[in-house]
């Protein structure tokens, strides 16, 4: 650990050394190690950039707050419930704000929430919220954005076609992406997504229509009875997601108090994620403090087909949702069956009190059959499924209760009720009971639970969040959980934990210091080490984070941030991780640069550390660093062409590349499987062009 005793004493210095003011690196209402958690506990970046375009929409047109809905100001994801509760009532009870500073005197909005909010809205008296269909049609904004990357480096996955009987890639290592979208301040909206993953052909072979991936979405809002119309390509997120959601949503991390899920229940989809959407038709209608919605989808999916070992109709065996078709094995795979989807959801509201009834019906041409395994003896089998909720939301003071009940069509069922509790300015608490069981199924769900999908568990989840003085804010989060059933590698009932305790510091608004320490315990799969049996063993896991960030002028930014790991496990010597990382952004009319390094030293993949970094609009970079070895990245975005807001059609051409590179030390390969490379180098590029009628 030379590596590591040498960098150390480099960031502490970077971290507490400088002095200076800035901004802390927020992703809208989302911090990086939010991100981090969510790539961790999904082993994947997020691939729905749904929130980052609907903040770029805010920011071009700033969201009134004299007129915002509760729906609107739950899209911005800044102000949590009871701020969201707070606004509303205060402006019921005094009327229109007179100014933006006026938000200070809202209870419970702080000056973090104000300072994130604000790039986003705006106050104006007497703005005309009326806009008929007609006029929507013109006067929006139309982006059209083309996305390339590849790496450099050659895998194994391009070098096969010469071997008989060898699996190899039948396209080129570019990954490319295209999408037009119009929008009419989020009244009116449609556009078309192409998508061609790496190592897939264009043009050619499997794909001779082009991309892999084609998307077409329609969206309407506002408009009489019509809340909202999807037509195309949409996402339906029902209660706190028990049994639909398919919207960006939080997990477990250092906002402590995010454990209600919120979404608008239709959003047009116009990603490059190829699995967790619908296509068809969704249709929302309110008449006064009623609302309806009705949604039916049809599209071919991705699975994996298998005969019947008597001779019956072919079963699959599970989704392919990574939405690769790469290899001659996958491009079989490619759309081999077809899921019908149909729902609905009917909620009464008012200004405290919201009940809905949600029902979802799913039906696929070739049936369900998982694997012969101990731990799927509960999981879905056949071509049907059908859940059924009611959720409900309540609002008494500063107390916020909330909730859903669900079963499915076998009547298994499920339940997640939580409570947020203000205190004053200076304490908040939240608590969040779900019972789930083992049996219960669903899909396209995800509730705020430590299992990935709702299924198999009991919890209580305990968060606080504490303000004992300005610029100072502690928050903390205790969750214990039972899995009754077996899991994947958990062969046997078993329990877990985790704690959580981050404090931050800002002593200007300038200047953000945090420190946090998390501890987890889950169970999985092991051996006995006075008895050379399996056994079930529970790894106690460990992390230590510093992270600064720092303005040391106006066009100067610098962050850094250090993460300690170590993974205790009985009768084994602890695992270790070590990262420490530090960047730089320098910004000038029309040019920014960005630019950072990250050592990390780890015993192996178990002590992985995700490390979020500044990426091209719209995409999110969280790399995931093992081994030992050097990263670094260098992201520049220049703007092209830019008329005059005077001009009859505001033209905007905007350009982003970005190289980064990582280098392993005392490795032959990097990468496994068909994604291994030769060496001990991984390059990547990419290159984005964005051109905008504003």
């Amino acid at each position: 650990m030379k590596l590591r005793r040498c960098i150390i004493p480099v960031f502490l210095f970077l971290a507490f050394g400088l002095e200076g003011k800035t901004q802390s690196p927020d992703i809208g209402g989302y911090r990086p190690e939010q991100l981090e958690e969510m790539a961790e506990k999904n082993n994947a970046e997020p691939v729905d950039d749904s929130y980052l375009t609907g903040l770029d929409q805010f920011s071009r047109h700033p969201l009134n707050m004299n007129e915002a809905s509760e729906e609107e100001l739950i899209q911005l994801q800044i102000p949590d419930v009871l701020q969201i509760r707070n606004f509303l009532l205060y402006r019921s009870m005094l009327g229109s704000l007179l100014n933006i500073y006026e938000l200070q005197a809202i209870p419970g909005w702080d000056m973090e929430t104000i300072r994130k909010i604000l790039p986003y809205v705006k106050v104006e008296q007497n703005e005309s919220l009326y806009v008929s269909i007609k006029e929507r049609w013109k006067g929006g904004d139309s982006d059209f954005l083309i996305r390339t990357s590849r790496v450099v480096e050659k895998s194994l996955g391009y070098d096969n076609k010469t071997k008989p009987n060898a699996s190899y890639y039948t396209g080129s290592p570019e990954n490319i992406f295209i999408r037009y979208t119009y929008n009419y301040k989020q009244l009116l909206g449609y556009g078309f997504t192409g998508e061609k993953d790496a190592g897939e052909s264009f043009f050619r072979g499997a794909q001779r229509y082009g991309f892999d991936f084609y998307s077409f979405h329609f969206f309407l809002q506002h408009a009489g009875l019509v809340r909202s119309l999807a037509i195309g390509d949409f996402t339906v997120n029902l209660g706190q997601g028990l049994i639909q959601w398919q919207t960006f949503s939080l997990v477990k991390s250092s906002q402590t108090l995010g454990i209600k899920r919120e979404s608008p229940c239709l959003k047009p989809y116009h990603s490059a994620g190829e699995f967790n959407f619908h296509r068809g038709l969704g249709i929302s209608l309110q008449k006064g403090k009623w609302q309806s919605t009705l949604f039916v989808s049809y599209r071919k999916i991705s699975t994996s087909l298998e005969a019947d070992s008597i001779g019956q109709e072919p079963v699959f065996t599970s989704f392919q949702n990574s939405g690769y078709h790469r290899t001659a094995a996958e491009i079989a795979d490619r759309n081999n069956n077809s899921q019908f989807a149909t729902g609905a959801n009917a909620r009464y509201e008012t200004r405290n009190f919201s009940m809905g009834f949600n029902l979802v019906h799913f039906h696929f041409a070739q049936p369900l059959q998982k694997r012969d395994a101990l731990y799927n003896l509960y999981s879905l089998k056949g071509k049907n499924l059908s859940d059924f909720s009611m959720d409900y939301s309540y609002t008494l003071g500063n107390l916020h209760l909330f909730g859903e009940f669900a079963r499915d069509q076998w009547l298994h069922g499920a339940s997640v009720q939580g409570a947020l509790i203000s205190f004053g300015e200076h304490l908040d608490l939240g608590f969040l009971y779900r019972n789930i069981s083992p049996a219960f199924q669903s899909l396209y769900s995800a509730s705020f639970t430590e299992n990935n999908t709702p299924g198999n568990e009991q919890g209580l989840y305990s968060g606080l969040s504490f303000k004992p003085g300005a610029g100072i804010r502690c928050d903390m989060y205790y969750d214990m959980f039972v899995f009754p059933w077996l899991k994947y590698r958990v062969d046997c009932p078993s329990r877990g934990r985790d704690f959580f305790f981050q404090v931050a510091a800002q002593p200007d608004k300038l200047c953000h210091l945090t420190a946090s320490y998390k501890q987890e315990m889950k169970p999985i799969n092991g051996m006995d080490q006075t008895n050379p049996m399996p056994a079930l063993t529970y790894p106690l896991k460990k992390r230590i984070r510093i992270e600064t960030d720092l303005n040391l002028s106006r066009s100067l930014q610098f962050n850094s941030h250090m993460e300690w790991l170590i993974i205790n496990s009985a009768g084994l010597p602890p695992q270790h991780g070590f990262l420490g990382m530090a960047g730089m952004a320098i910004g000038k009319s029309g040019l920014t640069a960005s630019s950072g390094v990250c050592f990390f030293e780890t015993d192996n993949y178990d002590t992985r550390i995700y490390a979020y970094e500044p990426d091209l609009l719209y995409k999110f970079s969280l790399p995931d660093f093992y081994g030992r070895g050097l990263h670094y990245y260098i992201n520049l975005h220049m703007d092209l062409l830019r008329s005059g807001r005077r001009a009859v059609n505001p033209l905007r051409v905007s350009a982003w590349i970005k190289w980064d590179q990582t280098f392993y030390r005392g490795v032959s390969s990097v990468g496994s499987g068909l994604d291994e490379i030769p060496g001990n180098r991984k390059s990547e590029i990419k290159a984005q062009v964005l051109v905008q009628w504003l």
